[in-house]
């Protein structure tokens, strides 16, 4: 449980930074309300996993990966980041653009330091894609994990 709140307290870290850097509350708490509903993409992945039926312990178990065999997570992905930054280039929107994809950065690089199975690649949709989703691909460990959920 602990592992699970550092990305988000890591994100916190970024609303401050933003709000300490440009003094505006907006943007501070965009930051961290974006950074931390990213991870609302994850239903993509349960649904896929377990079906419409909502299971709450399923739910915060995550790695619906293990048992649907496929990791979509559409929105943890560099290049919808840089897109982002991209299309929000201006001196105008600044504290916006840069809270904002600091804390979506900060998510992506703790989600991938707290989750070591997981690839530098994984956080690429274009590889996704390419792979076709698929787990045993993306993942530096899913075989291996597939086993032991099976065996359990």
């Amino acid at each position: 449980k602990i592992r699970s709140s550092i990305p988000i307290d890591v994100v916190a870290a970024m609303r401050l930074l933003t709000y300490a850097v440009y003094g505006e509350l907006g943007p501070a708490l965009t930051s961290f309300l974006v950074g931390t509903l990213i991870d609302l993409d994850h239903i993509v992945d349960y649904l896929y996993a377990h079906g419409k039926r909502w299971d709450w312990k399923k739910v915060n178990g995550a790695h619906h990966e293990k048992h649907s065999g496929k990791l979509y997570v559409p929105l943890h992905s560099y290049e919808l980041l840089l897109l982002f930054f991209l299309l929000t280039l201006s001196l105008n929107l600044t504290p916006w653009r840069v809270g904002i994809s600091l804390s979506i950065l900060a998510h992506f690089l703790c989600d991938q330091f707290f989750n070591p199975g997981r690839k530098f690649s994984t956080y690429f949709l274009i590889s996704r894609i390419i792979h076709k989703f698929d787990a045993d691909k993306v993942l530096k460990e899913h075989k291996k994990v597939m086993i032991e959920v099976a065996t359990k």
